[in-house]
């Protein structure tokens, strides 16, 4: 999540799928490490949804991108997810990351996953959380769907609020997460949101768009969302589950149905 630190959920057994680890090159250089679940079936191509993460997180997604990649495969999907660099067990630093740099990562991703042979790009949608749906959207990569879950709209209004007194524009910002954790960012973070403006770029996507939010988050505005949805030229739909948070805690096995259902139509 990229403004909270939702508790990880229970795993559940794997009976479904298989999932091998996988890493490409950035445009730095960087190494990408990311995660291949692959149904139980043998198909020559597979339907492939790809999990963006948020800020300061990982591939994980402290548990929701775990459950929801098994509950994906369990319906026959094929799944990709990554750190991003500086993340997880990605190189690169990630004081140093901007919307540009998350942007040009996910533009390498989304270019290796296409050219892989298992993928049906008749079949290839996005699912992006919280930061991350500010990341694919300022890429606007040409997809056949695209789910955004607590979606972020004004992500350099809406983060500066977390950081509170550690709020630094022009020096070394840092948040201590619950677990622990510190995330630090330079100005060049902030000073980058200032190149984008996400709501006219989600003009540019004409793919059906699922939007996705939790009743009870407190932590992004369902007025975000609104301001994307407000402008959406395509097909679009919302979904507010109620009593979830910005982690879609504490039931996620809400958002995995909606979320396989909607991919499934």
């Amino acid at each position: 999540s990229a403004f909270c630190d939702p508790c990880s959920a229970i795993r559940v057994p794997r009976k479904y799928m298989q999932e091998t680890k996988i890493s490409i090159k950035n445009k730095q250089g960087e190494k990408l490490v990311g995660l291949r679940a692959v149904p139980d079936s043998n198909l020559e191509k597979y339907p492939t949804v790809l999990l963006v993460h948020g800020f300061g997180v990982t591939k994980e997604g402290y548990g929701m991108f775990d459950i929801l990649s098994e509950r994906l495969t369990e319906n026959g999907m094929q799944v990709y997810r990554f750190d991003f660099s500086g993340s997880g067990e990605s190189e690169g630093d990630y004081s140093e990351t901007t919307l540009t740099k998350l942007k040009n990562d996910l533009e390498e991703i989304v270019k290796y996953v296409r050219n892989q042979a298992e993928v049906d790009l008749n079949k290839f949608g996005i699912v992006a959380q919280s930061l991350g749906t500010s990341t694919t959207i300022a890429l606007t990569p040409e997809m056949k769907c695209l789910i955004c879950l607590g979606a972020v709209s004004h992500p350099g209004d809406k983060l500066p609020i977390k950081f509170g007194e550690n709020y630094h524009p022009d020096g070394i910002s840092s948040r201590v997460r619950s677990n622990g954790t510190v995330t630090t960012v330079k100005p060049s973070f902030w000073q980058d949101f200032k190149n984008y403006d996400l709501v006219d770029s989600i003009k540019n996507i004409s793919c059906p768009i699922l939007f996705i939010n939790g009743g009870a988050d407190t932590d992004v505005s369902i007025s975000e969302m609104q301001a994307y949805f407000d402008v959406v030229t395509g097909p679009k739909e919302k979904v507010l589950i109620e009593g979830l948070d910005h982690g879609m805690n504490p039931d996620r096995d809400k958002m995995c149905k909606v979320v396989v259902g909607w991919l499934n139509k």
